[in-house]
Formats: structure tokens, C-alpha cells, sequence
């Protein structure tokens, strides 16, 4: 494993797209139309299938962190350009069989490719088979782009506008929301939290959350069962008559975590007992997390009014 950091990043990628021969998959949440010009430069012309994800929330349109320029450029161009509201991740694949994960977004601050920016973090790591699988069913359970959602979507980002609303309440219509309702197999680590504490400091950043702590908890509260591995934990259950004692969440779990590099067992316990003092501490109701012998237990509780 190489750990990478700022420019590092960016070299290691222009690297591995240069060697790519056959294949070329970009995930970033947010992305902006330069940086993805500057990297599909140094992509091999070889390579046939390029694909991107992107979060794309009306949000990140509304702020700044993204634009309907990056869908348009990648239809016109021989990219296959998915969405997906709940993505977090930032990575780089070449040929199935390698790539960058880590911090850095897809924007000029998160590569730093005008010598400034912000400091990221980035591993190279070798794609196992069965990580394979999990980063094609991200891209399965996303919205694939067409000209006619790019109509719609604009036409509601510029109702929007023209109706002042500020970033926070900012979403897309349910006829937008309901093109994709993604069961979340596949995590990465940073989608779990890193400590069991729930006590924020204001103006805190949540990192596995991506929000910023304002003092009401009761947005935490919605930003977590909004949460990639909160959905991945009622998709599990649902699979599994909704109840699973530790041990085999943990090995569900594991099996779950992308290369990043992947983290060893007692890691993904550690990562695994946060997550369900999460669940106690926010006083979530649909999950129980009980011990009724020596091991805990995690249910999940329907139909609560």
C-alpha cells in the first residue's frame, strides 16, 4: 500500500490513466468540468469505456460544488455518466484491477491542480475480484444520465433559483428522487465512523457524515439515516430476517469494505461497535441493539409510529 498526499494524488493519477488500456471509472461526489478535462487528457486513447459517478445533489448545484456542465460534456464525449445522491466516495479505477481511493474529490482544490488547495489523503491499492463486483454495483444502482433528465433536472434547479431557496432545504423532486432507490452493498471505511462519540463541538465537521455540526442534533440525526452504512444495515437485516448478533454483522460487514486498503477484523469490530453505539446514542427506533446472552444483538423494528 502507498500512502499518498496533495500532488502525490494527483501524479499517481495521471500515472495510472496514461497506462490504462481498457477501461477508465471515476468516482467523486462533487465534480467540476476542469478537472475532469485535465485528467481525461492523460487518459490512454485506447481505452473504450470511460465511465463517472457523481453525487449531483440540487444542493451541491445550488453551492457551487458542481454543474450541469460535467453531464453534458460526458454524454457528448463517449462517457457513460451515472448519479447517485447518497455518494461520499472519491475514486479512481483503472482496467479493474487498480486504483486511487481516498479524500480528493474531483475539483481543482481536490486535486490541487493550480498549486493550491486543500491537503488530501489517498491510498493506491491493487482491486481484488470480489471489490470488482462491489464497485459495478454502485454504478447499477445509480441513475444513468440521459439528455432528458439533464431537461428535468434543470428545470427544477432553475425553479429553484427563481424561488430563492437557500442551499440547506435544497432537494430534488420525488419524480427525480424515485429514477434510483440503491440498496447499499458496498461500503468504504470512511462511511463508518471512526469514534463511538456523538458529543459535538459546534461547527464541527462529521467526516463519515459530511456535514458540519450547526447544534441541532436533530440534523445529525437525519444525516445519518441518510448514511450510507445506516442503509447498508437495514439492507443487511432485511436479507437476514431482521436480526444478526455481532460476530455476524462484523463478517458481513468485512465482506461488505472495498479495498481502501481493507481493513483488518479487529478493525472492522472496532469500526462496528461505533456504528451501533451511534444507533444508541441518536436514539434511533427502527434498529435495536440489545444483549440478551453475552453477545449484542442488532433487530430491526418495522411499522414504529
Amino acid at each position: 500500500m502507498s500512502i499518498l498526499v496533495s500532488k502525490e494524488i494527483l501524479n499517481a493519477i495521471y500515472s495510472e490513466l496514461s497506462s490504462a488500456q481498457k477501461s477508465v471509472q471515476m468516482i467523486s461526489a462533487f465534480c467540476k468540468l476542469d478537472a475532469l478535462k485535465n485528467l481525461e487528457f492523460h487518459i490512454n486513447p485506447c481505452v473504450l469505456e470511460k465511465k463517472i459517478l457523481v453525487r449531483f445533489r440540487l444542493s451541491d448545484l445550488i453551492s457551487g460544488a458542481t454543474d450541469f456542465k460535467i453531464l453534458e460534456y460526458c454524454l457528448s464525449n463517449g462517457w457513460k455518466v451515472f448519479i447517485r445522491f447518497d455518494l461520499h466516495a472519491k475514486t479512481y479505477i483503472v482496467d479493474n484491477s487498480r486504483g486511487i481511493i481516498g479524500s480528493a474529490n474531483m475539483t481543482a482544490s481536490g486535486l490541487e491542480l493550480k498549486n493550491y488547495g486543500n491537503y488530501e489523503m489517498a491510498s493506491f491499492v491493487k482491486v481484488e475480484k470480489d471489490d470488482i463486483h462491489k464497485i459495478e454495483s454502485l454504478f447499477e444502482n445509480s441513475i444513468k444520465v440521459t439528455d432528458e433528465i439533464i431537461r428535468i433536472m434543470r428545470m427544477q434547479y432553475e425553479e429553484a433559483k427563481e424561488n430563492g431557496k437557500n442551499v440547506e432545504s435544497s432537494e430534488w423532486s420525488d419524480d427525480i428522487k424515485n429514477l434510483a432507490q440503491p440498496k447499499v452493498n458496498t461500503l468504504f471505511s470512511y462511511d463508518l465512523p471512526e469514534t463511538d462519540r456523538t458529543d459535538f463541538s459546534y461547527g464541527e465537521k462529521i467526516a463519515f457524515l459530511d456535514v458540519v455540526y450547526d447544534g441541532n442534533i436533530e440534523n445529525i440525526r437525519n444525516a445519518f439515516l441518510s448514511s450510507n452504512c445506516y442503509k447498508w444495515l437495514i439492507n443487511v437485516l432485511q436479507k437476514n430476517d431482521g436480526c444478526l448478533y455481532f460476530g455476524e454483522l462484523s463478517q458481513k460487514l468485512h465482506d461488505s469494505i472495498v479495498s481502501d486498503p481493507k481493513p483488518y477484523r479487529k478493525d472492522v469490530k472496532l469500526l462496528l461497535s461505533n456504528f451501533l453505539s451511534w444507533i444508541q446514542e441518536l436514539d434511533i427506533v427502527n434498529v435495536v441493539v440489545d444483549r440478551p446472552n453475552h453477545s449484542q444483538r442488532v433487530r430491526l423494528i418495522l411499522n414504529v409510529e
